[in-house]
């Protein structure tokens, strides 16, 4: 092909030239919405992961809550259940006493009685 006067390049070097460039940017359009795609897929994919996750997480913590108030709660029963029983051995100690003290007055008071009825007569 001839070069045109002035010896820049002929009609058809730039046509072919401009269209080896559309071509380029055509090729490089399609890798670009090539790899768009592969963003929004690992993208979704990221989504999904972490909304899954968060599920995961807040069923985790749900669960950990209820056993750490039923932990609480027996705590809490145990110390109750505790202080009424302490409370029930008191009471039961000192009716013993009492009852132990109360015989023996009367015991007392019963050899009292024998004793002055032997020693008077």
């Amino acid at each position: 092909m001839p070069e045109e006067k002035g010896g820049g390049p002929s009609m058809f070097e730039t046509v072919k030239n401009h269209e080896e460039r559309i071509i380029n940017l055509e090729e490089a359009d399609k890798k670009h919405e090539e790899r768009l795609q592969e963003l929004e897929k690992n993208s979704i994919k990221l989504e999904n992961t972490i909304m899954q996750e968060n599920r995961d997480t807040r069923t985790t913590m749900k669960e950990q809550t209820e056993k750490l108030f039923l932990l609480v709660e027996n705590a809490m029963g145990y110390q109750s259940s505790k202080t009424a029983q302490d409370h029930e051995l008191k009471v039961l100690k000192l009716k013993t006493y009492t009852d132990v003290f109360l015989k023996f007055t009367a015991a007392g008071g019963l050899l009292y009685v024998v004793i002055t009825e032997f020693i008077m007569k």
